[in-house]
């Protein structure tokens, strides 16, 4: 079975998408203790500044899309953990505190 994944990067009040991987941009997954680690890669440097203005309000999310079977949605909740852009490599790190799972299709049919 074939599985796609997205990442997308919010701004929580508006609901605005800031960064999403649809849009050709790398990520990875890191976990260290109790904390998970995302890195964006391709990050331009206008976006990098509208993360970083915004950085106490993101919404971070995963999805999982394999093929025939329902979504899995990741909610990572950042709270006031590190979000850090570095220019000169285009890389965007989001620290998240906690990670909430959850199938849509369980609560609408």
């Amino acid at each position: 079975m074939s599985q796609q994944e997205r990442v997308l990067v919010k701004h929580a009040v508006t609901g605005r998408t800031l960064l999403s991987s649809e849009y050709g941009l790398a990520y990875s997954f890191e976990q260290n203790g109790g904390l998970t680690r995302l890195t964006i890669r391709g990050v331009t440097p206008d976006q990098g500044r509208q993360v970083l203005e915004l950085k106490s309000e993101l919404n971070v999310f995963r999805f999982e899309e394999p093929e025939g079977a329902p979504v899995v949605k990741h909610w990572y909740y950042v709270g006031d953990n590190p979000v850090e852009y570095d220019e000169s490599t285009g890389s965007l790190t989001v620290t998240a505190e906690r990670e909430i799972e959850y199938r849509p299709d369980q609560y609408w049919e």
